[in-house]
């Protein structure tokens, strides 16, 4: 049923009907740990087969529905935008979407309540934080998201191993990448996984919040 859902969800991250058949992977389990030299935040990680890595991390004392996010998103600078559907289908959940802007990132917060192209989402704030750059090869978001946790009837686990996410990707950018509120066409990519919740967890989590948000001194 996810996957039919997922799949009648085309034009949920999109605007237009795709010009080319859209690759759609198969739910997966993921289990990886990354931590942040910087911050010294460690993030459960998924890595989407387009090469985009989700990044997640919440605090140890986290009860269900009642938590914010440390997110980070890396992408190659092939991908024009990238999605995350905290429903684990691109219909009725919040939709966090990002992209790079210049030397930096943008992220907006999206959804749809049916197969159209999704509006904006007043139910879920992020704060963007610093090392949120585009480089050469790769951009990245760094944000303090909260509001993702809880929506409808739906209260996330955060003592799960297999929270069911979903992402969607495109090669092309928005039209006007400085605003959150642009509009962007349809994914090339999309798909669903597992995440494991209960290894995203991390201590001191306030203590963290502040080292992830204060300035960072160029290299």
């Amino acid at each position: 049923m996810g996957l039919l859902q997922l799949s009648a969800a085309v034009l949920a991250l999109g605007n237009v009907v795709a010009a080319s058949p859209i690759a759609e992977v198969e739910p997966r389990s993921v289990a990886a740990k990354v931590c942040d030299a910087a911050t010294t935040v460690c993030y459960s990680e998924y890595t989407s087969p387009g090469g985009v890595s989700y990044r997640i991390a919440i605090p140890d004392t986290a009860k269900a529905g009642d938590f914010d996010v440390l997110l980070q998103i890396v992408a190659p600078q092939s991908v024009g935008w990238a999605g995350l559907a905290w429903g684990g289908v691109m219909v009725n959940n919040p939709l966090t979407v990002a992209w790079a802007n210049g030397q930096s990132s943008v992220v907006t917060s999206r959804s749809a309540s049916s197969r159209t192209y999704p509006t904006a989402y007043a139910g879920a704030t992020y704060t963007v934080l610093p090392g949120s750059v585009s480089n050469t090869t790769h951009w990245t978001l760094n944000a303090l998201v909260k509001g993702v946790s809880s929506f409808g009837t739906t209260k996330l686990n955060p003592n799960s191993t297999a929270v069911s996410l979903a992402y969607a990707q495109s090669g092309s950018k928005p039209n006007t990448p400085a605003d959150p509120n642009s509009r962007f066409g349809i994914h090339n990519s999309r798909g669903k996984w597992s995440h494991d919740f209960a290894a995203a967890k991390v201590a001191d989590w306030a203590t963290l919040v502040e080292k992830a948000s204060a300035p960072r001194t160029p290299a």
